[in-house]
């Protein structure tokens, strides 16, 4: 599993919070991932790493998997999608083909049927492919009848669009294909493993009309959280429009409005509103009259009284003043203090420990 990369797309949260531990619905976006090798009937998986891991680590130290293994692998310099499989090519045991997984998509993907149809068709690699409205924003692949990989078109404009498959970032190697990647640089599987193994008639792909969605910007971050409030993707055992734990306080009058997700220790006071797809992070504290809605809060957030956040990101332990808005796909970065009367929107970042001052920004 490939989570080394810094999530810039996510600045300024990912500056304190790896992209693989982003909340969904207050889960670790990597809890997913891990999910969907354990349903495939896998016996571990391997955490290739670079950027802010311990995290990670000291999150799943304390996890239950059963017997399903986690082992870990730290780039000391980034090494490209190919050369982070490369580097943890000592600790994947066993023989036969294994799965590679980009760590920043969520996906209802059946794992088990890529493998099948991976295993005998004579392919040193299978690359999972899935349709998209926009093709352009991506690279795109096309194949022929019998699925075999033809030609890697790289982000064409529209007049050059002639199909909508885009590469959707799980695939399947045999051990061959660890033998064509140098060891120690910076290698890339999409610019220089696959078109090699295109050319040698040797890659072919899996079409997939399962859920899928890269979470790397925080409009999709945004709008994969609303998916999983839905029951879009990810709803198991004991799922639940309306999630409050029991630590949580909150007052009679409040308005849940659901789907929504309240963690332990927050606390709701009188008059608030917690909007539809909106998560609540361990230890909030919304304030009288406040409103979130539509919105992600990491944990330890404090809302001010008659505040309004909606569908905006706010990250560990910062602040939104009374009477200040925040919205339009507006980012905080851990322990910012926008303080009293302000207005972020159209996509404001504030970077982590920030103080805004009462009263001047309006944008």
């Amino acid at each position: 599993m490939l989570i080394g990369g810094k999530g810039t797309r996510l600045r300024p949260l990912t500056y304190t919070v790896p992209k693989a531990m982003v909340t969904l619905r207050n889960r670790p976006f990597i809890e997913y991932l891990v999910d969907s090798l354990r349903v495939a009937g896998l016996d571990g998986a391997v955490l290739s790493m670079g950027y802010l891991p311990d995290p990670i680590q000291e999150h799943f130290a304390e996890q239950d998997l059963g017997e399903f293994t986690l082992e870990y692998v730290v780039e000391s310099s980034p090494l490209g999608t190919a050369g982070g499989i490369k580097n943890a090519q000592e600790h994947l045991g066993g023989e036969g083909p294994f799965v590679a997984t980009n760590g920043d998509i969520l996906t209802g993907l059946d794992l088990a049927k890529v493998i099948e149809a991976h295993e005998g068709s004579g392919a040193l690699a299978t690359i999972t492919l899935t349709h998209v409205e926009d093709p352009t924003a991506y690279g795109l692949v096309e194949v022929d009848h019998r699925l075999w990989v033809k030609r890697f078109v790289e982000k064409p404009g529209s007049d050059e669009v002639g199909t909508s498959l885009v590469n959707a970032g799980i695939y399947m190697f045999e051990r061959e294909v660890l033998e064509m990647i140098p060891k120690g640089r910076e290698v890339s599987t999409e610019r220089e493993v696959f078109p090699e193994l295109q050319a040698a008639g040797r890659l072919r792909a899996y079409i997939s009309s399962a859920y899928w969605r890269d979470i790397g910007t925080p409009r999709s971050y945004l709008t994969a959280s609303h998916d999983i409030f839905s029951g879009a993707i990810g709803r198991g055992e004991g799922f639940s429009y309306v999630s409050v734990d029991r630590s949580a306080k909150v007052s009679k009058d409040v308005a849940l409005l659901p789907p929504v997700c309240v963690a332990k220790a927050c606390e709701v006071q009188a008059g608030a509103t917690i909007g539809s797809r909106t998560s609540l992070g361990k230890g909030c504290l919304i304030e009288k009259g406040a409103m979130v809605e539509g919105s992600i809060l990491f944990e330890g957030v404090r809302v001010g009284e008659g505040a309004v956040i909606r569908n905006a990101i706010v990250g560990p332990g910062a602040t939104v003043g009374k009477g200040s808005i925040v919205r339009g796909l507006s980012v905080l970065g851990a322990r910012c203090v926008v303080e009293e009367g302000n207005v972020l929107d159209q996509g404001a970042r504030v970077n982590p420990g920030v103080r805004l001052p009462k009263g001047v920004l309006s944008f």
